[in-house]
C-alpha cells in the first residue's frame, strides 16, 4: 500500500512539475509579445493611435487640400500648420514602427506637404491680386468663368475645359502663376461640393480622374521649382 501511495504521489508531482513549466512558457511567450507590440501599445494607450493611424491622417489631409481654397486655408493657417507639423513630427519619432510600404508612402508624403507648406507660406506673405484672378478664371474656365453659376449639367465641361488648358501651358508657368491656377482650382472644387448630390455617377468619377492627373501635374511642377531652387545656390 505505501509503495502505491508513493507512485501516486510521485506522478502527482510530476504532473505539477510540467504544468508549472507549461503555465511559465506561456507567460514568456505572451511578455515577449507584448515587448514587440510595446511601441505601438504605448502610442494607442497615450493618443488612441498609432504611426499607422497618424500616417492616414495625413494621407487624407493632403489629398483633400486640393479641395480647398486659399481663402478657406489662410482662415486657420496657424491652427492647421501646428496641427500637420505635429502630425509629422509624431510619424517621425515612431517611424521603425511603420511598414516598409508605410515607410516609402510616408517619404511621399512628407515631400509633398513641405513642397504644400512653403507655397502657402509664399501665398501668406503674397497675397493675391484679386484683379488676376479674375483674369486667370477666364483663361483656365472660359465660358466658365463665372464659377458660382456652374451647374451640375456643365460641371464636368468646367473640369475638362480647365484642364485642357493645364495641360497646354503647364510648362510655361512660373511658380507664381500656379499659385492661381491652384486658387482658380479650389474654387472650382468649392463650387463642386455645393452641388455634390446633384451631380451624376458618371461625372462624378470622371471628375474624380481630372483632380487626380491636375494633382499629378502640380506635384511635378513642385518637384521641378524644387530642383531649380537648389541649383540656383
Amino acid at each position: 500500500m505505501n509503495k502505491q501511495n508513493k507512485t501516486i504521489n510521485w506522478l502527482v508531482a510530476i504532473l505539477f512539475t510540467t504544468t508549472l513549466f507549461a503555465c511559465e512558457r506561456t507567460r514568456t511567450v505572451e511578455e515577449t509579445d507584448a515587448t514587440e507590440r510595446d511601441k505601438d501599445t504605448t502610442i494607442v494607450a497615450t493618443t488612441g493611435e498609432t504611426t499607422e493611424d497618424k500616417l492616414e491622417k495625413l494621407r487624407g489631409w493632403m489629398n483633400e487640400k486640393a479641395d480647398r481654397t486659399d481663402t478657406a486655408i489662410r482662415e486657420n493657417w496657424p491652427q492647421t500648420k501646428e496641427e500637420l507639423r505635429r502630425i509629422n513630427q509624431d510619424i517621425e519619432r515612431n517611424f521603425d514602427s511603420l511598414s516598409t510600404e508605410s515607410k516609402e508612402e510616408y517619404r511621399r508624403l512628407k515631400q509633398r506637404y513641405e513642397s504644400w507648406e512653403a507655397k502657402q507660406e509664399r501665398r501668406q506673405s503674397q497675397p493675391l491680386d484679386p484683379a488676376k484672378v479674375k483674369t486667370w478664371e477666364e483663361q483656365l474656365l472660359r465660358e466658365y468663368k463665372d464659377i458660382s453659376t456652374i451647374s451640375p449639367a456643365n460641371i464636368r465641361e468646367a473640369y475638362l475645359t480647365f484642364m485642357s488648358t493645364v495641360r497646354i501651358k503647364k510648362r510655361s508657368w512660373t511658380p507664381g502663376d500656379w499659385d492661381y491656377v491652384d486658387h482658380v482650382y479650389g474654387k472650382l472644387n468649392d463650387r463642386r461640393g455645393q452641388i455634390e448630390g446633384q451631380i451624376s455617377t458618371s461625372d462624378k468619377l470622371k471628375i474624380r480622374t481630372l483632380q487626380a492627373e491636375y494633382l499629378a501635374l502640380e506635384g511635378a511642377a513642385d518637384t521641378r521649382s524644387m530642383l531649380n531652387d537648389v541649383n540656383e545656390k
